[in-house]
This record gives C-alpha cells, sequence and structure tokens, in this order.
C-alpha cells in the first residue's frame, strides 16, 4: 500500500509561488483578470484565487508570502464562517483582492428571494470594511442547491460586482 502525504506548508506554497514566477507566467486577481487579463498578451497568466473555507490566519501567513514575492491574488472570505474583519484588512492591506464566498441559496434552503436577501446584507457587511468586486461561490456539499443558481433570477451586476469567479472565466468548472 502507497501512501502520499500531502504537503499543504506555506513553505511547499513558497515552493509553487518560486515555480511559478520563474516560468514566466503572471500572476492576477480575479479582478485583474476580468478587467485586463483576457487582452493581455502574455499567453502566461495564472488566476490565483484562495477560497477561505477555515482558518483565516492561515490565509493572512499566505498573503504575506504572496506579498513578499511581489504576487497579487484574491482571497474569498465566507460570512460568517471566515469573516473576521481585523484579518480581512490586512490581506487588503497587503495588495491582495479581497472577495465575497458566498453560500446564501443552501443557507436560504432554495428560497430565491430570501438568498437573494442574505446576499445583499451580507455583502453590505464585507463592504464596512473592504471593496468587493468579485463574488465565488462556496459549494455546499451537504446541500442539494448550486449556489451560482442564484444568478439564473439575478444579476449579480445589480450589485456592483464585476464578476463571479465560475461564471465569469470562460473554461472554470467547479
Amino acid at each position: 500500500m502507497i501512501m502520499f502525504m500531502l504537503d499543504f506548508t506555506v513553505g511547499k506554497y513558497k515552493e509553487l509561488c518560486l515555480a511559478l514566477l520563474d516560468s514566466g507566467y503572471t500572476p492576477l486577481t480575479v479582478y485583474s483578470y476580468l478587467r485586463t487579463g483576457k487582452q493581455n498578451n502574455n499567453k502566461k497568466l495564472i488566476v490565483l484565487r484562495h477560497d477561505i473555507d477555515r482558518k483565516p490566519m492561515n490565509a493572512l501567513k499566505m498573503a504575506e508570502l504572496e506579498h513578499e514575492l511581489g504576487i497579487q491574488s484574491t482571497y474569498y472570505f465566507r460570512f460568517p464562517y471566515t469573516f473576521k474583519p481585523e484579518i480581512i484588512r490586512k490581506i487588503r492591506g497587503l495588495g491582495h483582492e479581497v472577495g465575497y464566498h458566498y453560500e446564501v441559496l443552501s443557507k436560504a434552503k432554495g428560497d430565491y428571494e430570501k438568498a437573494i436577501e442574505l446576499f445583499e446584507q451580507e455583502l453590505e457587511e464585507f463592504r464596512k470594511i473592504v471593496d468587493v468586486e468579485t463574488i465565488c461561490m462556496h459549494g455546499s456539499p451537504l446541500s442539494r442547491y448550486d449556489n451560482r443558481d442564484l444568478w439564473t433570477r439575478y444579476d449579480f451586476k445589480e450589485f456592483g460586482i464585476v464578476g463571479e469567479a465560475y461564471l465569469s472565466i470562460k473554461g472554470v468548472r467547479a
């Protein structure tokens, strides 16, 4: 029996980041890619995003490392689970994008009206501390609802959102 030990340490992540940079890749936030990256002639682009489902302090350590390396990425936080204003402000202060990792259709058990109200309320909580320009759904494996389905009835652009990480980037799949 062969066992594999996965290494999710900051040290191993640093190796990955250095390999990307050494290979000539240009890291972009989701927002940067949606605004300018699609037109970039550099074929070696990588959109870096982190879904912060747990352990926001680990996200801060990654953000500090990326900052040291001159990398900007996107950090999506959940409300209320990883919504830690002091950490979110620090990550934004390091030059990273902060977005909203929404799961409102699951929380509302498929009630679209309740879900969009929750979306607006939770987005407002984020915007009290940072600008939010992109969003990314949180997959809820124990729920029968796909949170992206909210946008079959509503338009996230009406909330001042530029893009949704799964829906706005061609070729991205969950």
